[in-house]
C-alpha cells in the first residue's frame, strides 16, 4: 500500500489538470468498470491556488443533478473530504469540480457493497439529489 501511495502522489501532482472530465470520459469508466483517481475542488468557488483533494473512486452512475449540474455517483474509496471520513463511502460529485481525472487499470465486477454488509447498498437509480440518470454501471445477475 506505501508503494501504491507514493506512486500515487507522484501520477497526481505531475499532471496535474485545470479542465473538466468529459461525459465520454465518464461513460467509459462506468461501462468498462474501473476505478479512477480524481483531484476534486471540495467547495464550489475554490480557487486554482487552492489544492484538489485526492480521491480514489469506483464510478456507479453519470447523472444530472435537481440543481441542474451533471455529477457522478461513486464510491469513495480513499480520500479524505470535508463530510465523510478518509475513505468508504457513497459520494455525488459535481463534474465541474474534478479537476483530475486518471483511470486505472484495477477493475471491478460487482458492487463495493456486495462485499461488505456494513455499506449501504448500490442504488442504480443513483440518489435524491438527481433528477435523471443518464448512464449506470450494468451487472450480470
Amino acid at each position: 500500500m506505501k508503494l501504491y501511495k507514493l506512486f500515487e502522489e507522484v501520477i497526481l501532482e505531475a499532471q496535474l489538470l485545470t479542465e473538466n472530465v468529459s461525459d465520454q470520459q465518464v461513460i467509459d469508466a462506468i461501462n468498462n468498470k474501473y476505478n479512477i483517481n480524481i483531484l476534486y475542488d471540495d467547495y464550489p468557488d475554490q480557487t486554482p491556488s487552492v489544492t484538489p483533494s485526492k480521491r480514489y473512486i469506483q464510478v456507479y452512475n453519470f447523472a444530472e443533478t435537481k440543481a441542474g449540474n451533471k455529477a457522478i455517483r461513486a464510491f469513495q474509496i480513499f480520500g479524505g473530504s470535508k463530510t465523510t471520513p478518509r475513505h468508504g463511502a457513497w459520494k455525488i460529485f459535481r463534474l465541474d469540480r474534478i479537476r483530475g481525472w486518471f483511470p486505472t487499470k484495477v477493475h471491478f465486477a460487482q458492487p463495493v457493497s456486495n462485499k461488505d454488509v456494513t455499506i449501504p447498498k448500490y442504488n442504480t437509480q443513483g440518489d435524491r439529489t438527481m433528477s435523471r440518470v443518464m448512464n449506470k454501471v450494468e451487472f450480470n445477475k
